[in-house]
């Protein structure tokens, strides 16, 4: 496939067949009441910025304290980022959750190609993705809880919230389709003043898996699942991903 280019930003969309995901990162470390709060929307691999993906097939929304759930648009911002808005009428943790999908094939050459089986019936491998982004936004000053779920496929759900430190222990919880998933690998990325890294941590029992915050910075999980069902004639399975985005104060 061919990379598409514009005058505004590189279009790598494609790149999701080899690992590419969206992550959310927070304008700030809070928002106020009565204020828009805004949330850059990132593209590329491992906290590691790409080009971006294409946004017609891209939505947001975000879960309010209470729990209503309230679509925000994917607007323009710069050539490595788009941006989202909300404006927050009370006090309290907010979710904020990005969507992008898309239909790709193996054909009969071993090359992806942009389709679905209708399109490539003779391909090796019709695979639809569907990827998500996540963030925890606080409206209010030290405030600590827990945050509203956000009910999709795959997700990474802290087990509560706080403004994070140097040596917290930061517990997440990852959830298939309600249930916990034990024993799945997830992707760690840091970016701070203790320069790059990435590495891997597994989920133990109850799907769950402890951070430990050594270092102040910027910290995103990557989980993935691939499920082997699909629609008939449309794809053959399905690949989830999930990321999660927080930061971490001395």
């Amino acid at each position: 496939m061919k990379q598409k280019t514009s005058a505004f930003f590189k279009d790598t969309t494609h790149l999701m067949v080899y690992g590419h995901e969206s992550w959310l990162e927070l304008a700030g470390s809070h928002g106020h009441v009565g204020e828009n709060v805004t949330i850059y929307l990132k593209w590329g691999h491992n906290m590691q910025v790409d080009g971006l993906a294409g946004k017609e097939k891209m939505k947001a929304l975000v879960v309010h304290p209470n729990g209503d759930k309230k679509d925000i648009q994917v607007a323009g911002g710069g050539p490595e980022y788009y941006v989202l808005n909300f404006n927050a009428q009370v006090t309290g943790l907010y979710h904020v959750i990005s969507n992008i999908t898309g239909n790709y094939v193996i054909d009969n050459e071993g090359k992806f190609q942009k389709g679905t089986r209708k399109d490539y019936p003779d391909a090796a491998k019709a695979t639809f993705y569907n990827q998500f982004a996540q963030v925890i936004v606080p409206v209010g000053h030290d405030l600590e809880g827990t945050p509203p779920k956000a009910d999709i496929p795959l997700e990474i759900q802290p087990e509560m919230w706080k403004q994070w430190r140097l040596g917290d222990e930061i517990n997440f919880q990852i959830i298939f389709r309600g249930e916990p998933l034990d024993g799945t690998a997830v992707d760690v990325a840091y970016s701070g003043p203790g320069g790059y890294r990435q590495w891997q941590e597994m989920t133990g029992r109850d799907g769950r898996l402890a951070l430990q915050a050594r270092e102040p910075g910027r910290y995103l999980l990557i989980a993935r699942c691939r499920v082997p069902e699909g629609e008939e004639g449309v794809y053959d399975e399905l690949s989830l991903t999930a990321t999660f985005a927080l930061m971490v104060t001395k």
